[in-house]
């Protein structure tokens, strides 16, 4: 976290692996970049105005204002229940996409959309497994990246289930969310696990790629923080295409920090050419390319002109389908056969309108036909 709201103004979007610039013109150009106090230019296919909502405190990060709270929880609570029945209607055999829920959440906020002139079309995650690398700012990640890329898979630590634990059952037992325990150690070491989890998972839900969040934890920072190797390296062994997804405000859609929404947010998407593992000698060639391209795609998201979108979907972004899930995976299966005993176990009522089960009955009856 910064020390202070002026360094976050005054060191603007400093982008990952890149240190302070030496000159006064390139730190008063930086200082434009990604600011949501400033009003961006416009050209003929962008209009962009300043947003009062974007900076509650006038600062680089979202303020608390304990009059939003109320909303906060209650959008939270919405987000849950919805949750609740798109996982209902999953062991009912329908399985819901999350890309047009979490649009649905988006709307609620009217959050607007818009793409940088030089972003690339979203690869084609349908036919084969693609990671998006995307940077991670707050819970408002989780919506907003769905809602972009069409509902992908997310890989998420376990301890994510206890904030929203609706959201987190229905992406378990779709198989849409993959689950891992950070800091835990792996037999044959976490690369090698990491490798089997994701094939594991992609099978078990394909059709869609997965965001991974390469920071590792959400930062306010402008700059973020430094990318991890570990699942770099996963995807290189793997040789699964990635894509980097970078996009404005969204700290400012939900945060959680000082609990927080925004109404009317513009949200900013830069989308890099796709980087493929075997276009690479060696993991050092493919993880510098992946950080220079990080830069390269910062950069461009946070520039001063942008190419408004009537959804939230990307182009080249392919929605995940509602679909039929009659015959479900194995967590839907147990959870149908445990909801199914238990309905026939307490759904039948007593004969004669007593309270007591045909359990306890049994030995009653027992005794009558004894006596007889």
């Amino acid at each position: 976290m910064p020390a202070s709201d002026a360094s976050l103004r005054q060191t603007g979007p400093v982008l990952i692996g890149q240190r302070a610039s030496t000159s006064t013109e390139a730190e008063s150009e930086a200082s434009t970049d990604c600011d949501p106090t400033k009003t961006p230019k416009t050209t003929k296919e962008t209009s962009l105005t300043a947003n009062a909502e974007l900076t509650p405190s006038g600062s680089g990060k979202p303020g608390f204002r304990p009059l939003r709270v109320p909303l906060f929880l209650c959008f939270l609570l919405y987000i849950q229940a919805t949750s609740a029945i798109c996982l209902v209607l999953l062991i009912l055999g329908i399985s819901v996409s999350p890309g047009l829920v979490t649009a649905h959440y988006l709307f609620l906020l009217q959050t607007s959309f818009s793409h940088t002139p030089t972003s690339r079309p979203v690869i084609d995650d349908t036919s084969q497994p693609v990671i998006f690398l995307a940077n991670h700012r707050s819970w408002g990640d989780f919506w907003v990246d769905a809602a972009l890329l069409g509902g992908p898979s997310f890989i998420s630590r376990m301890l994510v289930a206890v904030s929203i634990p609706c959201s987190a059952g229905w992406g378990y037992l779709r198989g849409w969310l993959w689950f891992f325990h950070r800091g835990a150690k792996y037999k044959g070491g976490t690369v090698n696990w990491m490798m089997a989890f994701w094939r594991a998972c992609h099978e078990d839900c394909p059709g869609k790629g997965v965001v991974m969040y390469p920071e590792g934890t959400r930062s306010l920072l402008p700059q973020g923080l430094p990318l991890k190797p570990g699942g770099l390296a996963a995807a290189f062994k793997l040789s699964w295409p990635v894509q980097i997804v970078i996009t404005t405000n969204k700290e400012f859609v939900m945060a959680e920090k000082s609990l927080g929404i925004g109404f009317g947010i513009r949200c900013v998407t830069s989308v890099s050419e796709p980087l493929w593992p075997k276009d690479f000698a060696s993991f050092e060639d493919f993880i510098e390319a992946v950080e220079a391209l990080w830069q390269q795609t910062w950069r461009d998201a946070c520039g001063h002109v942008s190419v408004p979108r009537s959804s939230a979907l990307l182009p080249g972004a392919k929605q995940r389908p509602t679909s039929l899930f009659i015959r479900g995976n194995f967590r839907v299966q147990a959870v149908r056969l445990v909801v199914g005993l238990s309905l026939f176990y307490y759904g039948f009522p007593s004969q004669g309108g007593s309270q007591t089960s045909s359990v306890e009955r049994l030995p009653l009856r027992a005794q009558h036909f004894g006596h007889r």
